[in-house]
């Protein structure tokens, strides 16, 4: 088995300011959630926007997240995209809970495959989760 798995949750906003509902659960074979990454269709979608995310009802951001604090653009290598967590999180079939809420304002200044750039809606949010199968280090 591979030691590490990035775990998709996909997050449809069809208009802005649209406030979402995120539940999910994390792959039983992975024991941490080492880091995550949010991937927006258009950078500029990401002023405003705000990620809320529980982990077995543990907070990890409150619903006020900045999106862009923990989200990067293309310029970033693809190996260090991602925000480690600096504690252990558990995986292993752990239970995801959020709130995604769309930064409200329209992208008028990138292009992005078909999107409109002055009405990128509906788009598709992804968040990433880097699951691995480490030890949890003694404290």
């Amino acid at each position: 088995m591979k030691n590490h798995k990035f775990q998709q949750i996909r997050v449809r906003v069809t208009e802005p300011g649209q406030s979402l509902r995120i539940v999910a659960e994390t792959d039983k074979q992975y024991n941490r959630i080492r880091g995550i990454y949010i991937s927006m269709p258009l950078e500029s979608l990401m002023v405003g926007t705000m990620l809320g995310l529980k982990v077995n009802n543990q907070e990890v951001f409150d619903d006020n997240h900045e999106v862009k604090l923990i989200s990067c653009g293309i310029q970033v290598a693809p190996n260090q995209k991602f925000f480690l967590f600096e504690e252990h999180l558990d995986g292993g079939g752990s239970a995801i809970e959020g709130k995604f809420t769309d930064g409200g304002t329209i992208a008028v200044s990138q292009l992005g495959g078909d999107l409109d750039p002055n009405n990128p809606f509906p788009y598709e949010a992804r968040i990433y989760l880097w699951l691995t199968n480490e030890k949890q280090e003694a404290q």
